[in-house]
């Protein structure tokens, strides 16, 4: 699912479905390829989820999201405004 508001000032939230109980990994990037948050990190069951990402301690500019859940893996970017 896409992030939520994007751009954002304050929080975004980032929703994602699991079709079945797998490990995620859910990484935020700035684009110099620095991880500044880990926002899930477990196994999770199958279902529906979100994580909020804030925008304490991270500059305007674009980021990247990453989500890794079994042998997927998602991309996208957000773009934080203040």
């Amino acid at each position: 699912h896409d992030a939520y508001p994007n751009p954002f000032n304050s929080t975004a939230t980032i929703s994602y479905s699991l079709p079945f109980e797998s490990r995620v990994s859910l990484t935020v990037y700035d684009l110099n390829g620095r991880r500044v948050a880990t926002l899930v990190d477990g196994v999770q069951q199958a279902g529906v989820h979100s994580a909020a990402l804030g925008s304490d301690n991270l500059a305007a500019g674009m980021y990247i999201v990453r989500l890794q859940a079994g042998w997927e893996q998602f991309t996208q970017k957000v773009m934080l405004v203040k």
